[in-house]
């Protein structure tokens, strides 16, 4: 049986070349059939991935969803811990509800290591704050090498020299206050460090323009100075040493 032979002539459209292909109908039908099974094929194959694909969106999302309450929770068990540290330090403070309720003078209004309470140290006072001479510290006079500690818990900001305030540090508390100590000695703690309210930060000293050796303390909240005496009204001054003098 003799079958039917068909040609296809190709005709390029970037030189005169021509070439064709010549098949009979068993072939055409041939390939013709294997087309139509890709193609049916590649449509079924489709048709089934699309359940797939949604579920595997679907599948992600949930992940994300996931991942965010999972950050929620973190951060909730967080809060948590931190609520508790507090009312355990409250509770050590002013006493527990099973406890006899101590007078409003005993109550310290305190809550965390960042509010200053520590005395930076020992000495007297030689100059007051006063904001009309742009004094917007206090300074203290002591021994050469007397010991400053930090007000509160923080990072330092600050640590460096200058030719006016010599050796100076400034600690950002985190909580809107900011402490400064000038005319150190030395500094032992460097910017970016995280300190510890009551640890060893410098010494007394005479660096920079000083006519004896001193710290000059400051206190900021919120942008603004504040007289360091509102926390520390303890210091004497020495107006005070020369009247106990004179009474002796």
């Amino acid at each position: 049986m003799k079958f039917k032979k068909y040609k296809i002539l190709f005709i390029s459209p970037f030189n005169d070349k021509t070439w064709q292909s010549e098949f009979n109908r068993p072939t055409l039908i041939g390939g013709l059939s294997l087309i139509a099974f890709c193609l049916i094929a590649s449509l079924s194959l489709l048709l089934l991935s699309i359940p797939i694909v949604k579920e595997y969106f679907k599948i992600t999302a949930i992940n994300k969803e996931i991942e965010q309450q999972e950050k929620i929770i973190e951060n909730i068990s967080g809060t948590l811990e931190e609520i508790g540290l507090m009312k355990s330090y409250i509770e050590n403070i002013i006493g527990s509800d099973s406890q006899n309720i101590l007078p409003d003078s005993n109550i310290r209004f305190m809550v965390t290591d960042n509010i200053p309470d520590i005395q930076p140290t020992d000495g007297i006072i030689s100059k007051d704050f006063n904001l009309s001479t742009l004094h917007f510290g206090i300074d203290i006079v002591s021994d050469e090498s007397t010991p400053i500690v930090a007000i509160a818990s923080g990072v330092v900001i600050y640590s460096d020299y200058s030719k006016e305030l010599g050796n100076g540090i400034v600690i950002d508390h985190q909580n809107g206050y900011h402490s400064h100590y000038y005319h150190n000695e030395e500094n032992f703690v460097k910017k970016n460090e995280k300190i510890d309210r009551g640890i060893l930060i410098a010494k007394i000293g005479n660096t920079g323009v000083s006519t004896g050796p001193h710290l000059h303390f400051e206190i900021w909240k919120d942008g603004e100075p504040i007289d360091p005496l509102t926390f520390f009204p303890n210091f004497s001054k020495k107006s005070d040493k020369f009247e106990e003098e004179s009474n002796e």
